[in-house]
């Protein structure tokens, strides 16, 4: 039986709501920023990025 381990990274932006309303184009800049660097860090260790919503 061939196992594979899994790790789950949940994550959340304390303050998102608030961050949005003061300046939503730069806070959603900054998420996908963010969110290519996680990425690229997933790829990079064979990993991959499920049920992600776009």
């Amino acid at each position: 039986m061939d196992r594979e381990l899994a790790a789950i990274l949940p994550t959340d932006v304390a303050g998102f709501s608030r961050l949005r309303a003061l300046d939503e184009e730069g806070t959603v800049r900054a998420l996908n920023l963010c969110h290519g660097r996680i990425a690229e860090l997933v790829r990079e260790h064979g990993g991959r990025i499920f049920g992600q919503h776009e």
